[in-house]
């Protein structure tokens, strides 16, 4: 009869419920959502992938071994990696994440920057030399990265690790345009190499170490003390 539910169906149908949410629960590592947990996993480790893949292309013309006209190559690797890092770098707000979130904002700007320069300048619409400007916002990013470095210490060794040689790589590049002094630019170069190291370790690491609840590729101990409590910026309802 039309408005008699059958017991087996309502048993069947419960049954069914309970297998989704077990494989759902499974696919989320064990654990299942709530309304109170954020929305998205961490973003962190496509904003580190991004970044590598433009400075693993930055690197071989940073250090001279790549013609300048394949700088076009970072073009279309600026672009992506500037939209990821804005995704991101929003993301990691949303969660809480403040410091992570504007650092990962940062680097969209340089990534954009970057693909704009690699554009405009082979099209002669912009100066070939623009160090006069350029060097002046490395530098400043150069002092937001070395204030922002001071959490890294009490995270792990990798992300202190990436943390001072970004730091490098900004000052290096920004008194090297400012000043002229070749060194500077070198060793900005070559600080690519453990940048790019320890973004790709803590990308990988963050994914598998999630994935499987374990510690499956260690980050290393912080140099200091986890004395610091992390604080969430999002208020507390």
């Amino acid at each position: 009869m039309e408005g008699t539910k059958n017991p087996r169906a309502l048993e069947s149908s419960d049954s069914g419920h309970r297998e989704f949410s077990k494989i759902l629960s499974i696919s989320q590592g064990g654990k299942k959502m709530s309304n109170s947990d954020h929305p998205f996993a961490s973003p962190n480790p496509a904003g580190l992938m991004v970044l590598s893949f433009f400075l693993i292309g930055l690197f071989p013309l940073a250090i001279g071994i790549a013609p300048p006209t394949l700088a076009t190559v970072l073009v279309p690797l600026g672009f992506a990696a500037g939209l990821v890092q804005f995704a991101v770098g929003i993301i990691e707000l949303r969660n809480g994440v403040i410091v992570g979130g504007n650092i990962m904002l940062g680097f969209s700007l340089f990534c954009f920057m970057g693909m704009w320069s690699d554009l405009l300048k082979p099209l002669h619409l912009m100066p070939a030399n623009t160090a006069p400007v350029t060097g002046y916002v490395y530098t400043a990013m150069a002092i937001y990265m070395i204030c922002f470095t001071l959490p890294a210490f009490h995270k792990s060794l990798m992300n202190t690790i990436f943390m001072i040689t970004t730091d490098i790589f900004f000052l290096g590049t920004g008194l090297g345009q400012l000043f002229g002094v070749p060194i500077f630019a070198t060793i900005a170069a070559w600080s690519l190499v453990p940048i790019v190291i320890s973004a790709m370790w803590q990308a990988i690491g963050e994914v598998l170490n999630t994935q499987f609840g374990r510690t499956v590729v260690n980050q290393g101990p912080p140099l200091l003390s986890n004395k610091v409590q992390r604080v969430n910026s999002l208020p507390v309802k």
